[in-house]
């Protein structure tokens, strides 16, 4: 076989397997549209969970801790409240005049002017729990009110700095942080936490604590994005709103974080509130508002279809095969009959013979 001869049948060869390759695409194409539509369902009953952080300045907030965490929260300078009956501290004792705890079945002590130490409240509840409530006074003082939660229970412990033998103090404790003095600089606090609860409080005619403003952004994974994550959806919080974290978290890992950031300031100029930080990962963010049974703040239809990283790595290489077949199909008039598969298959059996013999 001469050269242009074999040239001629590698031309042949080429073409021949091209054209068979563009006709078994055309044979898949109804299979590559129900991957397509399969890939789209799933999407939408199979929601994949997004990075969520909250930001709030809020009068009241309910904290449930993790049982498996170790919480410590330093209460330098605050009066604490426990029930009668247990073991004295080594503390100074309020008079009933200057508690904030009214009734017999309380002890408060000042754990404030003490030289030089810090004071921590560790809660420790490796198998139960413990449930905080803290709400904002129209003193501007912050309110804390802890008790031990689960079947089995652990207590509460003072830890003094440098010291391993903690201080028992039962399984509820009442914490006030009152404002300085008038020459006394303002004191800052910054509470963490990890585990679930609420911000903010129901509006009705009993209560006065309230959510006051704040933001709620949705985030997923990003390699192109700075900080390796982008803004998927955001919403902007109500007063009264009330934000419930892991309200469907049935895995005790999908947990919040998250930190409470509070002034005590000498003088006040306008109504206190607590700052709120909080992030987490939630296929939706309950949130609770008046007038309404609520609504699940989540991305929409669009948005969890574009940031589903199998549904966009398949979509884009069954969308480009398409439109490959689309364009190809037009250029090389490619025929839709049944018997093209079976021609082209002949004519590339045909080429091939004539290579090798060649």
């Amino acid at each position: 076989m001469s050269w242009s001869e074999r040239s001629r049948a590698v031309r042949g060869l080429c073409s021949g397997a091209w054209s068979l390759s563009l006709a078994g695409l055309h044979w898949l194409r109804p299979f590559l549209v129900i991957a397509m539509v399969s890939l789209i369902l799933f999407a939408l009953f199979s929601p994949k969970p997004f990075s969520f952080s909250i930001k709030a300045e809020t009068e009241h907030v309910t904290l449930m801790l993790s049982p498996d965490q170790q919480v410590l929260w330093r209460i330098a300078g605050a009066q604490l409240c426990i029930r009668a009956g247990i073991e004295p501290l080594p503390y100074p004792v309020l008079d009933s005049a200057s508690s904030p705890c009214s009734g017999r079945r309380w002890e408060s002590y000042n754990l404030g002017n003490l030289n030089d130490t810090t004071h921590e409240l560790a809660l420790r509840f490796p198998m139960s729990g413990s449930i905080v409530r803290l709400d904002t006074a129209e003193d501007g003082a912050l309110l804390v009110h802890i008790n031990s939660s689960g079947e089995e229970p652990d207590q509460l412990s003072l830890i003094t700095a440098g010291s391993n033998d903690p201080d028992l103090i039962g399984f509820e404790a009442i914490l006030r942080f009152p404002r300085p003095g008038e020459d006394s600089p303002p004191g800052r606090m910054v509470l963490p936490f990890s585990g679930s609860g609420s911000i903010g409080k129901d509006v009705s005619w009993r209560e006065s604590t309230l959510l006051r403003k704040g933001s709620i952004e949705l985030y997923t994974h990003s390699d192109e994005a700075v900080g390796g994550r982008a803004l998927v959806a955001s919403t902007e919080l109500m007063p009264g709103d009330r934000i419930d974290l892991n309200h469907e978290a049935n895995d005790r890992s999908e947990v919040t974080k998250g930190f409470i950031h509070y002034d005590l300031l000498p003088e006040l100029t306008e109504p206190v509130a607590m700052t709120v930080v909080a992030f987490g990962t939630a296929k939706a963010i309950r949130i609770i508002r008046f007038g309404d049974a609520g609504y699940t703040f989540s991305p929409g239809l669009i948005a969890r279809l574009m940031h589903h990283s199998a549904v966009t790595t398949w979509a884009v290489a069954i969308f480009s095969l398409l439109t490959l077949m689309a364009i190809y199909s037009e250029t090389s008039g490619i025929c839709h009959e049944a018997s093209s598969w079976r021609q082209r298959r002949v004519e590339l059996r045909r080429h091939w013979q004539q290579f090798w013999r060649g």
